[in-house]
């Protein structure tokens, strides 16, 4: 029976589901969702959240860019925002047909993002005009979303999350498709490096966390929630694998057995609604929630 957590701070003012969530710096993380407002908060600070911008419309996903001290945003059109951390100017650099569900950095130049038109796009940075990033190609991978990316082996591989159940691997600097897993029914949400081990672990609609051997071979399957998991993460010290979906409930598994350790509870003292995003920050791991809150838990002991 796996133990009970017990959320320790919350953050709260958006006024629409929260969809992402990202660290800036140790204790600094940022906000957005279904409002639009992008928000910055201190993790001791959950009275204090400023917001930055907003963007005009729902927001499905965010990364800080530290090496031009930029804002990105991912918006559920399919805009990609750069907001400038010191003015808060924006530049609109360029759309996918549909929402951007993950904005990742490729080096220090770098960007490729999943979109919700099942295409991968690839960008670099660009010194022209205000300084932003533009797109170099645009890869159909799927007829269906693309929801989450990965990079691993030196940033030499890249993970994709499909729509249609796949995890594509991809070679980072070409793009080219080198191994397929199948194998979530319904559709591939989140895709992560296995920390421990020469493998990815991946959640899905089907509410299952799997283990893929890199070529693409399955080693193992575990039924983890009651509905879509949409993010799987591991803690700081790679003890932990973390898995939150649309069951709202957080469950902390042992990373190398991938037993049950923790879990949160369906009501006030956790979310009531579906986690549709997770990270880790200042020692906590923060949820964000379609019931507008998002809450900071502590890591559990080994």
């Amino acid at each position: 029976m796996a133990d009970h957590l017990q959320a320790a701070t919350s953050y709260e003012g958006h006024k629409g589901a929260v969809y992402a969530l990202c660290a800036v710096d140790e204790d600094t993380f940022l906000s957005a969702g279904g409002d639009g407002i992008v928000v910055r908060w201190r993790t001791d600070a959950p009275e204090q959240g400023e917001a930055l911008i907003n963007a005009g419309e729902p927001v499905f996903s965010l990364a800080y860019d530290h090496v031009h001290d930029l804002v990105l945003v991912g918006t559920g059109s399919g805009r990609l925002l750069s907001v400038s951390a010191k003015s808060r100017s924006v530049v609109e650099d360029g759309t996918h047909v549909k929402g951007i569900f993950r904005i990742l950095q490729y080096g220090e130049h770098g960007l490729f993002t999943a979109g919700g038109d099942g295409m991968l796009g690839s960008w670099t940075w660009s010194d022209a005009g205000a300084g932003s990033y533009r797109k170099l190609r645009s890869i159909p991978l799927s007829a269906e979303k693309l929801r989450d990316l990965e990079l691993f082996g030196g940033a030499e591989e890249m993970a994709v999350a499909a729509g249609d159940g796949t995890i594509r691997i991809l070679r980072a600097r070409d793009l080219n498709e080198v191994a397929r897993a199948d194998g979530h029914e319904g559709g591939a949400t989140a895709v992560i490096r296995h920390r421990m081990k020469q493998a990815l672990l991946s959640g899905g609609k089907d509410g299952h966390i799997k283990v893929w051997r890199l070529d693409g071979s399955l080693v193992h399957s575990v039924a983890a929630h009651k509905g879509t998991i949409y993010s799987v993460i591991t803690d700081p010290a790679a003890s932990y694998i973390l898995t939150a979906g649309r069951d709202a409930l957080l469950k902390v598994w042992n990373a190398e057995t991938l037993e049950p350790t923790h879990r949160s509870k369906r009501d006030r003292s956790g979310h009531t609604h579906s986690i549709n995003a997770m990270i880790t920050c200042g020692g906590l791991i923060l949820t964000g929630s379609d019931d507008r809150r998002i809450r900071g838990w502590r890591s559990p002991r080994p």
